[in-house]
């Protein structure tokens, strides 16, 4: 403690080893603070006046200010390392490294060392600038937060529940801090005290903001109820300072629904430092903690990790108590897999050697994410694959802070690698007797070039080209053909229709072995973006040619798949289904779903494509509707807009109406949505079949609006349009749709007919899905008729249907009335067992309409823990509710 210390955090101090420096009182200590703030940077002289004197400087502010600093200076004079200058700019105070409190508060990592440089409020000279204070106390808070969560994730409850408790009385409605107390209490096992913490928050929060405590905190207070509140880990290193460029890799990763995501190039390519910020910046979609490893691949010295090493460090961090954690790794990973199940955790795996090392790290259920860096591509792991290339000039500018010529030159030498060019940016700034152009002719020796940065593995640049040239003619071109087919996976089937020739085995095998194609499964294959890009460049004149015998082979198995699931819906593409025979069209359709889309995506805006993709946006759909796809129904919303402005025809812009109209549905856009089919419905004037299936979506909607007499008639019309000029057995769909009409309505008997007269069409043409919908029809008619066997024998055979057409958000409504049934029979038991079912599926699909009527069917059974969770879910603002389950739900 012997050099110079100046202290912000509290009352002003500066010392100089065990003496107090003297600081003259009032604003020249004000001045010293704002200079101590923006040490080794100008501050403006109108912007100390302002502060001193609150915006509203007198005539003599400026030579006040001249007569504070020369205060300053005879203050400050004989401290090695201090300098205050002046500029035209204004005034400059330079200090010693680390000599600032603030700063060493914000370097540090660890939460209790950083509040240990806290002597009391900060910034307390700066009476007239509250907010540089108020920003202040919220990096403290913040601090605070850390450290209880470190504290609780140890096990050390009882050390943080005095002071969480005091900064809660001072910080009423911040949430965290009252869930870390909350937590706190718990964990101690006063959990009355926990409850009350938040009944008191709640209120507060009502009083002084007029809200509701926020959704992690509610999900809190639950999870007491239960007494199932698991550790939440913190565990990501500090974010990288200062982390510039990667806007696309770091959109992609933030955005991609993917639950793995493995980033993978070269050393000094910036991979960790990417993941961090990465992770920082989604941390907060995972209220149940971060967990990070660095796994030590590729870390010179160090052998790799172990996943047994890993998973158990992992357990522990998660709660488990030590005691309880396997040694048997196998046993070990299951139970890492099992404690994660329902939760949203994010795991950041850094530095990871192979795909066997992280395999074990996987969660086995959806919910968490997993990121992980690499040297290599983890190619056998199903991730989303993110490789780095070197930074854009800009963003290498950046770095270096400078963008001067002999910047751009030193960017250009440094191949504008991020280890790189951070090297050489703390190379000058190391050595200010440098200026930047002298680092720009010592990296223009290539000779010397690696020792003046330290720096190895550079030299992976034309690894694309070199295996790009081994390949023979024919394989050259497939991969070209595969880079411009968009899709994140391909078949072996869609190969061969891309390709035009049936030994695509022997094809690809060589593009796998050269590393530019990868298998991903069963005949599946993928190209890894930056690949795709470097294949695309070289494809010959063949591409549109190859591309429309892909999109016509999508098309054709996407009506083979629909027209075995849905023939109701799909029974006039018969003549383009017979040309492919699919054995497992759920399968199918789940495995290309994501393909499909891209497809399209990737041709709407090529005229003589476009056609191929509104067909395929406009079979597929429904699809996406019924399987609760809500982010990828609503893109695919997009590409029909746009392939139909493509196209350019009325039928075209019609049919993307249809698409678009589901999806506005789908998201509640009820209004929107109808506005669509009604335009469908007056452009088809001339097709009385499409005005009818048009009716029956703006019947549906006026149901789910309530609007229950216009929902009659225009199904009623659906019906007759449909009867008099579609196809056989067409009209289940409109009957079945009134059927929800009649019993919202408490039309009972009429629901009841209405479902058998469709129940009857479906099974006469074998339509599987059909058959389902309508026997949740009749069993939702003969529940509210009082026939409860004949109910439950029609919802049996519905959730069986369900579950071979993979229509789980049908499934799950299907249980709900079936629990519902068996409650009014006296079979509280089975009920219990329908109504848990039906939890498992929405609290999987995150549907908080769902999970709430299942609790209250729980609740309604007898498990009266579950009401107050029922009426949390169902109290969220903006649900969307079903007012045709509401109405079958006691």
């Amino acid at each position: 403690m012997d050099g110079v210390r100046f202290g912000v955090l509290g009352p002003l101090l500066v010392t100089h080893g065990q003496r107090v420096v003297r600081v003259p009182a009032g604003q020249p200590r004000q001045v010293l603070v704002l200079l101590l703030l923006h040490a080794g940077r100008t501050v403006g002289v109108d912007h100390l006046m302002s502060v001193l004197w609150d915006g509203d400087p007198p005539a003599s502010a400026r030579k006040a200010v001249q007569v504070h600093v020369s205060q300053l200076r005879r203050a400050l004079r004989d401290l090695p390392g201090v300098s205050l200058g002046w500029s035209r700019q204004g005034y400059r105070l330079d200090i010693p490294d680390r000599s600032l409190d603030l700063q060493l508060f914000r370097e540090a990592e660890d939460p209790d060392e950083a509040l240990s440089h806290w002597r009391g409020p900060a910034l307390a000279e700066l009476t007239t600038d509250t907010r540089l204070a108020s920003e202040l106390e919220e990096e403290r808070l913040a601090a605070v937060e850390r450290r209880a969560d470190k504290a609780i994730k140890e096990g050390r409850y009882h050390e943080v529940i005095g002071e969480l408790t005091r900064h809660v009385a001072e910080h009423p409605t911040r949430e965290r801090l009252r869930g870390a107390l909350m937590m706190a209490l718990h964990r101690g096992g006063r959990q009355a005290d926990a409850l009350r913490t938040y009944d008191e928050g709640r209120r507060r929060l009502a009083e002084e903001l007029g809200l509701d405590p926020g959704q992690e905190l509610r999900d809190l207070h639950a999870a007491i109820l239960r007494g199932d509140v698991p550790a939440v880990p913190r565990e990501l290193p500090k974010a990288p300072e200062p982390f510039v460029g990667r806007r696309a890799e770091i959109e992609l990763i933030t955005t991609s629904a993917d639950p793995v995501i493995a980033v993978h190039g070269p050393g000094g390519q910036g991979k960790s430092a990417l993941a961090t910020a990465a992770a920082h910046a989604v941390a907060e979609r995972f209220p149940d903690g971060q967990l990070y490893a660095d796994l030590h691949g590729a870390t010179p010295g160090r052998s790799p990790l172990s996943p047994a090493e890993v998973v158990r460090r992992f357990l522990r961090a998660l709660g488990t108590p030590p005691l309880a954690v396997p040694a048997d790794v196998s046993e070990a990973a299951a139970l890492y897999r099992s404690t994660l199940a329902r939760r949203k955790v994010l795991v950041l795996l850094d530095n990871a050697v192979d795909a066997a090392q992280v395999a074990p790290l996987l969660p086995g259920q959806p919910g968490s994410v997993v990121l992980i860096t690499s040297r290599r591509m983890l190619a056998t792991l199903g991730a989303r694959h993110v490789r780095l290339g070197p930074l854009p000039e800009d963003d290498a500018l950046l770095l270096l802070g400078d963008d001067s010529a002999a910047a751009k030159q030193i960017a250009r030498a440094c191949d504008h690698l991020p280890l790189a060019l951070t090297i050489a940016a703390a190379r000058l700034r190391a050595r200010p007797d440098w200026t930047t152009a002298t680092l720009a002719r010592r990296l223009a020796d290539r000779r010397h070039r690696l020792d003046e940065l330290h720096f190895d593995d550079l030299g992976v640049r034309s690894s694309f080209q070199i295996g790009f040239e081994g390949l023979a003619e024919r394989s050259t071109r497939a991969f070209t053909l595969l880079c411009c087919l968009n899709v994140p996976t391909v078949s072996e089937r869609t190969a061969r229709a891309l390709l035009g020739q049936d030994d695509v085995d022997r094809v690809l095998d060589p593009l796998v072995d050269a590393k530019l194609v990868e298998p991903c499964g069963a005949q599946r294959y993928r190209v890894h973006d930056l690949l795709r890009l470097f294949g695309a460049e070289r494809v010959g004149d063949e591409k549109h040619e190859a591309l429309a015998r892909a999109l016509t082979h999508y098309r054709e198995t996407l009506a083979a798949a629909l027209g075995q699931l849905r023939p109701h819906a799909y029974g006039a593409l018969t003549d383009l289904a017979a040309q492919q025979h699919i054995d497992e069209p759920l399968r199918w359709l789940t495995d290309e779903a994501e393909n499909l889309l891209a497809a399209a995506r990737s041709t709407m805006a090529e005229p003589e494509l476009a056609h191929h993709a509104l067909a395929i946006a406009h079979m597929l759909y429904p699809h996406l509707f019924k399987q609760d796809r809500v982010a990828d129904l609503v893109e695919l919303g997009r590409v029909a807009d746009r392939a139909a402005r493509t196209v350019g025809t009325s039928a075209a812009v019609q049919t993307a109406l249809l698409v678009q109209s589901a999806a506005n549905r789908r998201i509640g856009s009820f209004e929107t949505a109808r506005a669509q089919l009604e335009e469908v419905l007056e452009a088809r004037a001339d097709d009385p079949f499409g005005q009818g299936r048009a009716l029956v979506g703006i019947g549906t909607i006026h149901r789910e609006l309530g609007e229950l007499e216009l929902a009659e008639s225009a199904l009623v019309a659906a019906l007759k349009l449909t009867t008099e000029h579609g196809p056989a057995g067409a009209q289940r769909v409109p009957l079945s749709a009134l059927a929800q009409v009649h019993q919202v309505a408490g039309r009972y008997g009429q629901a009841l007919d209405a479902a058998v007269e469709s129940l009857a069409h479906a099974r006469a043409h074998r339509d599987t899905a059909g058959t389902a919908y309508a026997l949740a029809s009749q069993g939702q008619a003969l529940f509210r008729l009082g026939r409860l066997d004949e109910a439950e024998e029609a919802l049996t055979e519905c959730i069986g249907l369900c579950r071979v057409t993979g229509e789980h958000n049908d499934e799950w409504q299907a249980l709900l009335c079936r629990a519902e049934v068996r409650l009014a029979a006296g079979r509280t038991a089975q009920a219990v067992e329908d109504a848990e079912r039906c939890l498992e599926i929405t609290g999987a699909r995150g549907d908080r309409y769902g999970e709430g009527v299942a609790h209250l069917v729980l609740a309604g059974a007898g498990r009266e823990e579950h009401a107050d969770r029922a009426a949390e879910l169902l109290g969220t603002p903006g649900l969307r509710r079903d007012n045709l389950l509401d109405s079958l739900i006691s």
